[in-house]
């Protein structure tokens, strides 16, 4: 009994947080739940303090009137952060997603961890404070510009980061700017994971990729990143380095690209291997005394390219090739069925054109390859998502034997 009044709870709780309001009427409709069940789950869930009546409806049928349902204010939200080198933003919601505060915090001095752990305790703690009218925290989930451990959920430090900054320990943090905004802060889940999983999350649910069991994500901006869903499956790797195509060892030429040099020429001493990233920065992609890649040039270049200027296209060339051959190596690896670029140059029409011939040149199978559709937007849209996957699965109270 305590396992089919459950599993009615869930199904009442599912329909509310996808309509945001609904009769009773409209829960048995949907549901396929009988009339009586739904009345008894909904006075269960308001006794809860997760369902309200909030007014009534005409049914269409003289002299019946349907009260209307929804989600209780103090039922708590979620919250979702973005952390990287354009600083924080945060925002709040309630479980049905709907948005009740957001807050960004300019970039901080690069390099200084200090600064960024203030920066996010005290936007956090600003969007908590001002979303404590509507309970507690469920779930919070953040995404960070680096890796992330799969089993401890801290931030892996790398050497020649694009983000160094941003090895600060973000579940600390992020749990003593909430330690005022409920009594049982240290059970909310925290969810941290790198910003390139949380796009390819988000693409999957709500962007260019919506239910793809196989695709890759490559992310293409200041850092370099890849995600890997493979059989409907996020695939860390057992480190949480899965994906970590800047550190790939950049390989001495670039073929199909006549009258460029390649990247021999900015190999390390004695024939050493130069990581991919750091070949890009060398070649005049990168920002000077930054391991990241200058985004503001790139995007300039690839302008002048569109306008005709040869040279700029040659440069182009250049870098699509390389980015190319990390796409067609890791199809012929897994073989997904579609790969995204995302990032503000992996979406851009003339790095995208020339990266899909490239791979068209030497990839074993037709590869499709498609740009994202949520842009920037997209670490932030996918640790929400998260955020409230894993709120709506704990809203209801344990079962009681």
């Amino acid at each position: 009994m305590a396992l089919l009044r459950d599993m009615t709870d869930r199904a009442v709780l599912d329909r509310v947080f996808a309509d945001g309001r609904a009769t009773r009427a409209d829960l048995a409709s949907q549901t396929g739940i009988s009339k009586p069940t739904i009345s008894e789950s909904v006075r269960r869930l308001e006794a809860a303090g997760l369902l309200l009546a909030t007014g009534s409806d005409q049914t269409g049928r003289r002299g019946r009137i349907a009260t209307v349902y929804q989600l209780a204010p103090e039922a708590g939200y979620v919250l979702a952060v973005q952390v990287n080198q354009h600083g924080v933003h945060a925002l709040a919601a309630t479980l049905t997603g709907a948005t009740l505060d957001e807050r960004q915090h300019r970039p901080v001095r690069p390099g200084d961890p200090g600064a960024l752990a203030d920066a996010l305790r005290d936007t956090v703690r600003a969007v908590a404070a001002a979303s404590a009218g509507h309970g507690s925290p469920r779930a919070v989930a953040v995404s960070v510009a680096n890796p992330v451990d799969p089993i401890t959920r801290e931030v892996i430090p790398l050497p020649g980061s694009p983000f160094p900054e941003g090895h600060i320990p973000v579940a600390e943090i992020v749990s003593a700017a909430l330690v005022a905004h409920g009594p049982a802060v240290g059970q909310v889940p925290l969810l941290v994971d790198n910003d390139v999983n949380f796009s390819a999350l988000a693409e999957r649910r709500a962007g260019a990729v919506i239910g793809a069991e196989s695709f890759v994500y490559v992310y293409l901006g200041a850092g370099l990143g890849m995600s890997l869903y493979l059989g409907g499956q996020l695939v860390r790797g057992a480190h949480g380095l899965a994906g970590e195509i800047g550190y790939l060892d950049a390989v001495p030429g670039v073929p199909g690209v006549p009258g460029v040099p390649g990247v021999a020429g900015v190999a390390g001493a004695a024939g050493a291997p130069t990581r991919l990233a750091a070949a890009l920065a060398a070649r005049g992609f990168g920002r000077s005394g930054s391991p990241a890649l200058d985004v503001e040039v790139i995007l300039a270049t690839l302008d002048r390219a569109g306008a005709g200027d040869e040279r700029a296209a040659e440069v182009v060339a250049e870098l699509a090739a390389m980015i190319a051959g990390v796409v067609a190596a890791t199809c012929t690896i897994v073989d997904p069925d579609v790969v995204l670029l995302g990032g503000p140059l992996g979406t851009h029409p003339g790095l995208l054109e020339p990266i899909r011939a490239s791979v068209a040149r030497t990839a074993l199978a037709p590869v499709r390859i498609h740009p994202g559709a949520l842009t920037d937007a997209a670490p932030l849209r996918g640790a929400l998502l998260s955020a409230l996957d894993t709120a709506r699965a704990r809203v209801l109270p344990p079962t009681t034997p």
